[in-house]
């Protein structure tokens, strides 16, 4: 439920106040539960996913240009959520990053063994 909902009458100063602290509370809840998440690999391997789908490491231009304010909008909710992590969980962020790049160095690792062994094959056969 949103602010809006929540009050009718902006000129309502109890409708205001009441909304205001709706909000900080929604707020304060939120913070917690992303604290949470944040403390568990788990929860910092979706957030880690959550970023790469919103494309905040590549640029959102698209050479037929009918995509390019979508992968804005996409890019723009990722740096959203991005500054949340950094200003909220700062270790956490700094962990899941160095998970993220140990993950992506293994995966290479895995991939550049799987194509020596095909080339290794081919090379035999």
């Amino acid at each position: 439920m949103g602010r809006r909902d929540l009050q009718r009458n902006a000129a309502d100063p109890q409708q205001v106040k009441f909304a205001e602290r709706k909000a900080r509370q929604a707020e304060e809840v939120f913070s917690v539960c992303l604290k949470a998440v944040m403390t568990t690999g788990e929860g910092r391997l979706v957030m880690w996913g959550l970023l790469e789908r919103a494309g905040i490491y590549r640029s959102v231009f698209d050479a037929q240009g009918s995509r390019v304010y979508y992968n804005a909008g996409r890019q723009d909710f990722g740096h959203e959520l991005l500054a949340m992590l950094i200003e909220q969980t700062p270790e956490a962020y700094l962990l899941m990053e160095s998970e993220a790049r140990r993950r992506a160095a293994q995966t290479g690792r895995e991939a550049e063994a799987v194509q020596a062994a095909a080339e290794g094959a081919e090379s035999n056969g």
